[in-house]
């Protein structure tokens, strides 16, 4: 039993009390007599202090003083997240050992939500890239929704981003062109750097369709701006202006996109094997 501070005081002060009130209400006064001794309180006494504690509010400050001292105190366990370490070893070696030795990669990072890999963020990740790298650089990404706004930025070259299926790894945000100033900046994650490939992976922009006739309703899932990037079994999801494929030389093999009106729209010079689309359904804008 834990008794704090604060009950051992009010306890103190309502014996205390209690004391003085026994003394002045029960106590007769001294006999003159010195061998007079003192007998126990009779039940015309005893009525007396029960009315004297009741007048006196120290009945109830002696029953809350004992509800403090004797309520359970319950202790929330928080629950660890047990991380495999083998988890992520077996990976590598596993599934990606053709891709590790096909590139020659020397740096693998690892991205979950669980903070059991490297990172938490895919964006730490991205900004743990060496600069200008000469060599790959993997990041394995675990299943779940990451929503951050990212951006690989011109300086983190030769990136490689792995997830565990288009349905399973997702980066999300859900900017559009009115809180942000443009379409080109809503897309939930920008690529500008050279010679970028993503494996089994979605990007999507969770903002709602845009009304009929509404202005700035843009959303773009990625912006893809640096030459040379390659997208396999990758899906990309918006509401209108999905995929900007802004500049360069890109090559999507097997992906998934979904949208609607320029849902594929920008200057780029790029090959789409294999793409499958899903539009959106506008808004009715008849009566029936």
């Amino acid at each position: 039993m834990r008794i704090t501070n604060t009950s051992f005081w009010l306890l103190a002060l309502a014996i205390s009390l209690f004391s003085i009130i026994f003394a002045l209400n029960i106590i007769p006064p001294p006999s003159t007599t010195s061998n007079a001794a003192i007998n126990p309180p009779n039940s015309s006494q005893l009525s007396v202090l029960k009315r004297v504690l009741k007048q006196s509010g120290l009945e109830d400050l002696l029953s809350l003083a004992t509800r403090i001292m004797y309520r359970p105190h319950h202790h929330r366990r928080r629950h660890k997240v047990k991380c495999d370490k083998n988890r992520w070893s077996f990976w590598l070696i596993a599934h990606y050992k053709r891709l590790i030795y096909h590139y020659r990669i020397p740096l693998i990072l690892t991205v979950d939500t669980k903070g059991c890999a490297n990172f938490t963020s895919v964006q730490k990740a991205v900004d743990a890239v060496p600069d200008f790298s000469p060599s790959k650089t993997l990041i394995i990404i675990d299943t779940g929704t990451y929503r951050e706004k990212v951006v690989v930025h011109a300086n983190k070259t030769n990136l490689i981003l792995q997830g565990r299926g288009y349905h399973n790894t997702i980066i999300a945000w859900n900017d559009t062109a009115n809180s942000t100033g443009g379409t080109s900046y809503s897309s939930s994650v920008a690529i500008f750097a050279p010679n970028f490939t993503a494996y089994n992976m979605s990007f999507k922009n969770t903002a709602p369709p845009a009304l009929p006739g509404e202005v700035g309703g843009q959303a773009v899932a990625l912006r893809i701006g640096g030459d040379q990037a390659a997208f396999y079994g990758c899906g990309f999801y918006g509401a209108q202006d999905t995929l900007h494929d802004d500049r360069g030389r890109h090559y999507f093999k097997e992906c998934f996109v979904q949208g609607s009106i320029d849902f594929i729209f920008g200057n780029a010079r790029s090959l789409y094997e294999v793409l499958m689309y899903y539009p959106n359904i506008p808004y009715n804008t008849y009566k029936t």
